[in-house]
């Protein structure tokens, strides 16, 4: 991999990056959030910053609506908002709000709702052309909600308490599954992440057993090895492998189907706090920013580096017979 083929993008946030963002209506367009207040827009094939907003409080959460012109943000105040790309405003209106922080955000597109998930323990759902700023639903967690993941008609939603609950799109008024395990979901099963250096992979089918591994290591000496937060999952739109981000920098590319480990990209210069694939899967946005797993102190540049990715990388290994 030649060094043009990874790009850190120009105008980066001036502090903790929290989410990145592709659209999937433009492989090119890229949003990220960020504690210095703002949403940024980018269009990664020109390195060209081309929109920011500035919201008024830290932004951890961002997605894209039905097209490339809408997106909406949520943060530490609660509230959920809209942001009309085309026409970008100093305003920007609150589809709803929650009574804690807004920690993850995804649109559905086939019934054109919000996801909003809170540090308040509830998920809840917004229909963002109603000007009653009243959720559609409201789903109580048993815990802060840390991350959501969509797939089809299906929604995982992990909490503090350690559990992930999956809910139907089409029926959102109590969870169908509730179980032991945390984060993202993928078509078949879903994979856990946690700060002690293990992901995880869980079937839906409970007749298949799921399994763990341990990852982001590194070993000090014949009787010490660090161990690294996992702190970020993405997986590629086609084919069902799944990248993973954690505190040592690093990029791991997985086949969860074949348990293998399919690649490795060069070492970041910080901590890896969001990744998403584009649509084609043809780039790795890649949000290399300190997440203060060791308190305060001097750290390199938040920056978003977007990689190329080579069908190699993310290709699952044909099963042996």
């Amino acid at each position: 991999m030649s060094a043009q083929d990874v790009i850190a993008l120009s105008s980066n946030p001036t502090d903790g990056i929290t989410c990145v963002r592709f659209s999937k209506c433009n492989a090119e367009h890229l949003l990220v959030s960020s504690w210095d207040c703002s949403v940024r827009v980018y269009d990664v094939a020109n390195n060209r910053l081309r929109l920011k907003m500035e919201i008024g409080n830290p932004v951890m959460a961002t997605c894209y609506g039905a097209d490339k012109s809408t997106a909406y943000s949520a943060g530490l105040d609660g509230s959920v908002v809209f942001h009309n790309l085309d026409q970008p405003s100093n305003t920007h209106p609150s589809i709803g709000s929650h009574a804690k922080a807004v920690s993850a955000l995804r649109f559905d597109n086939e019934s054109g709702r919000v996801f909003s998930g809170s540090w308040d323990a509830t998920v809840a759902t917004w229909d963002p052309k109603s000007s009653s700023k009243t959720p559609t639903a409201r789903m109580e967690q048993l815990g802060k909600v840390y991350s959501m993941s969509m797939h089809g008609h299906t929604i995982a939603v992990g909490t503090s308490a350690k559990k992930v609950a999956l809910y139907d799109l089409r029926r959102t008024d109590e969870a169908f599954d509730v179980r032991d395990s945390p984060l993202k979901y993928q078509i078949r099963w879903y994979v856990v992440s946690t700060t002690e250096g293990r992901v995880g992979l869980e079937y839906l089918d409970t007749s298949k057993k799921g399994y763990a591994f341990k990852c982001h290591r590194q070993k000090v000496d014949e009787n010490d090895t660090l161990v690294y937060p996992v702190n970020t999952v993405a997986f590629h739109p086609t084919l069902g492998t799944f990248a993973t981000g954690g505190c040592d920098g690093v990029v791991n590319v997985w086949d969860g189907e074949n348990k293998k480990r399919l690649c490795q990209l060069a070492k970041f210069s910080s901590s890896i706090a969001s990744m998403d694939f584009n649509h084609d899967g043809s780039k790795i946005a890649v949000a290399s920013s300190y997440t203060f797993e060791e308190g305060p102190k001097d750290h390199e540049e938040d920056t978003v580096y977007i990689r190329t990715i080579q069908d190699v990388e993310v290709r699952p290994k044909t099963r042996e017979t």
